[in-house]
């Protein structure tokens, strides 16, 4: 809220008139007409008195203690953009900052200001552009001391984006390395990975590009697996069986094993109750056990797994059967000749 508002707002509240206020500070009823119309402001040193007569404090009356809306930080971006798009860059650099010395307690606001005449700046040819540059970089850095632990990260991340651009790269990694894994972490990743590439660095690239798709494969068959199963609660057996090609596609493409593919496979054959079909994929299962090991597929070859794996098929083999043992659900087949003798 702007000054403006707030002493208008007041005042009303109040029940005061303009007059009457003009009165107590012993000024013109024309000059508290120009602040709420946003006109002029107030002498400094009328802002103690004029908080005093609206029953507020200095940093109510200035707005210091008020925080902006998700809606409002959205509004006033659009607004800056839109003045960059239809007056040019100088007058959006003028508007976003007032609105930054307006609302300097909203983090956010300074934030998506920066970051809307930062991606101007870097399109547009303009005299000085240093010197715009440099103060962008300064609103970002209070953003990146945010107490919002979600701003600051988004703020460093961009303050990185800055330095690997002007190809100071030990300085863009020191700043990217203070954002939490936790926070934002596939912005973070891909920044790396620019980082990473802009220095020659490509095998630690290609491993941050690997986490991302392993990490990001394993999430979608998740994701499936539980549509997978919410389906077949429902009894939409059909749709089921559509979603689990899909899945299967998933481990496909990611090469995530043929165990995987078993897995969706026995999950569905158990719903119906199909024990050929339960039988046969447990049968898979086991002899398809060591493609759990994802260590060993080419789309992978520059990932630093946490620990080495030692495992050799047999041990594979011993976790499947295991896990068939324990599953209350296969029941009502392990008492087949053939999964006996594959369990025994």
């Amino acid at each position: 809220m702007r000054i403006s508002e707030v002493i208008r707002n007041c005042r009303k509240k109040e029940n005061l008139t303009q007059e009457q206020v003009a009165n107590y500070l012993n000024i013109s009823a024309p000059a508290v007409n120009k602040w709420e119309n946003g006109i002029s402001y107030p002498d400094i040193t009328l802002l103690s008195p004029l908080a005093r007569v609206l029953k507020i404090d200095v940093n109510t009356l200035l707005a210091f203690n008020e925080k902006l809306t998700e809606t409002e930080v959205n509004k006033f971006g659009k607004e800056v953009s839109e003045i960059a798009s239809r007056e040019g860059f100088k007058k959006a650099f003028e508007r976003g900052s007032d609105l930054i010395k307006q609302y300097s307690i909203s983090d956010e606001l300074i934030l998506r200001i920066s970051s809307i005449l930062r991606l101007f700046l870097a399109t547009h040819t303009l005299e000085e552009k240093d010197k715009y540059e440099e103060k962008i970089i300064a609103w970002i850095e209070l953003a990146a001391a945010s107490s919002n632990e979600k701003t600051a990260s988004m703020a460093k991340i961009s303050l990185s984006a800055i330095y690997r651009e002007k190809k100071d790269y030990e300085k863009a990694q020191e700043i990217l390395d203070k954002v939490p894994d936790m926070d934002l972490d596939t912005e973070k990743k891909i920044q790396q990975v620019l980082l990473l590439e802009s220095s020659g660095k490509f095998d630690e690239a290609y491993n941050v590009c690997e986490y991302i798709l392993f990490r990001d494969a394993h999430e979608a068959l998740v994701a499936l697996s539980f549509i997978i199963k919410m389906l077949l609660k429902e009894n939409k057996f059909t749709e089921a069986e559509e979603y689990t090609e899909r899945a299967k596609s998933v481990v496909e493409v990611f090469d995530l094993g043929l165990y995987q593919k078993d897995e969706l496979d026995l999950y569905l054959a158990v719903e119906k109750q199909d024990k050929e079909k339960t039988i046969e994929t447990i049968i898979n299962m086991v002899n398809e056990a060591d493609s759990m090991d994802n260590m060993k597929s080419k789309l992978y070859k520059h990932r630093k797994w946490k620990s080495s794996n030692s495992w050799n098929k047999d041990k594979y083999e011993r976790l499947a059967k295991m896990r068939i043992k324990k599953d209350k659900k296969l029941d009502f087949v392990k008492d087949d000749p053939r999964i006996k003798f594959l369990l025994e």
